[in-house]
């Protein structure tokens, strides 16, 4: 059998992008139930004003790369809600629009355009964001506070996040069923870990994401979370409490198991769970940031590549690799 030399991470599926990107859609889109449950309208605002703006972004980077668009292609829309899903509800409504941005014209677009990405584009989106607006980032409403006003303001009531609790080696007062229904102050769409769970359900059940890197990372960041934890608590406490809490299992299934921009190999998906979740953790115990899920992301991203080239050179070798 030949082997051939990769040079990007191209996305290689039967079913097309369109399809996948759509079922990808379906499932952010039902991270917008509850917390338009507990904020009101501001929160389809929000999503709106970012799918606009990529929207709007991306037929512009076809025309300024000469690409051709208008065939029916859905990523612009996934990656402007993944941004707004993962920025706080009381933003302001130009910052999903600077990360949309910085997410199509500046590494969409020039780094491989829909299906040839190198980095995922929304996470670079947030990064970008992060390091340009941190005070606005992490500026969380509390969701307990009831429906915010659909102006633009920021200083509606903020709760206290788990995320700034244990950068501070505190131990967050959450029971377990706030967790589960996102009954807390945190990224928009990233608190509700029963829906983010289901929708990664879904994404797997229909082949849309890789099980691989969602299943290693979660596994090292439990286990150094168990071995190494942030607070003084039980081990299972300290899993609990990084796996449920920030942005860590919203960017794990609609980011890290996003098959364009992970490798195309199964050993070299396993090795790319486990990098992310290193770098997640060690972040988030060396970190000036509260979220970080994004920066290890775009990290573990670069590797994608490399980690094909070693997997293939290796069986080229003779040793037996999935």
């Amino acid at each position: 059998m030949k082997l051939h030399t990769l040079s990007a991470p191209f996305l290689r599926r039967e079913r097309t992008t369109v399809s996948m990107m759509g079922d990808a859609l379906a499932a952010l889109a039902a991270l917008l139930i509850l917390p338009t449950v507990y904020f009101g309208p501001r929160v389809l605002v929000m999503a709106l004003v970012s799918m606009t703006a990529c929207a709007a972004f991306d037929i512009l980077a076809c025309l300024i790369f000469r690409h051709t668009f208008g065939s029916g292609d859905p990523s612009a829309l996934v990656t402007g809600l993944t941004i707004a899903l993962l920025l706080p509800v009381n933003a302001p409504y130009w910052l999903p629009v600077l990360a949309g941005a910085f997410a199509i014209l500046v590494v969409k677009m020039p780094l491989g355009s829909t299906g040839n990405n190198l980095f995922n584009p929304a996470a670079a989106g947030m990064a970008f964001v992060t390091v340009c607006q941190p005070d606005l980032v992490f500026l969380y409403a509390n969701p307990t506070a009831g429906w915010l006003d659909l102006s633009n303001d920021i200083t509606a009531v903020l709760g206290s996040t788990p995320g700034s609790a244990l950068l501070e080696g505190l131990k967050p007062s959450l029971v377990p069923r706030d967790l589960l229904w996102g009954v807390y102050a945190g990224p928009m769409g990233c608190t509700a870990a029963l829906v983010i769970g289901a929708g990664a359900l879904l994404l797997l059940a229909r082949r849309t994401i890789r099980w691989e890197p969602l299943a290693f990372f979660l596994l090292t960041t439990a286990l150094l979370a168990a071995l190494f934890p942030r607070i003084y608590c039980p081990a299972l406490t300290s899993v609990k409490y990084e796996l449920l809490t920030g942005s860590l299992l919203f960017c794990g299934v609609f980011l890290l198991g996003d098959p364009v921009t992970s490798p195309r190999t199964m050993t070299g998906r396993c090795i790319f769970g486990v990098l992310a979740g290193a770098l997640l953790m060690g972040m988030r115990h060396a970190g000036a940031y509260e979220q970080t899920a994004c920066f290890a992301v775009l990290i573990a991203n670069a590797f994608s590549p490399v980690l094909d080239r070693a997997v293939i050179t290796m069986r080229r070798k003779g040793v037996r690799l999935p």
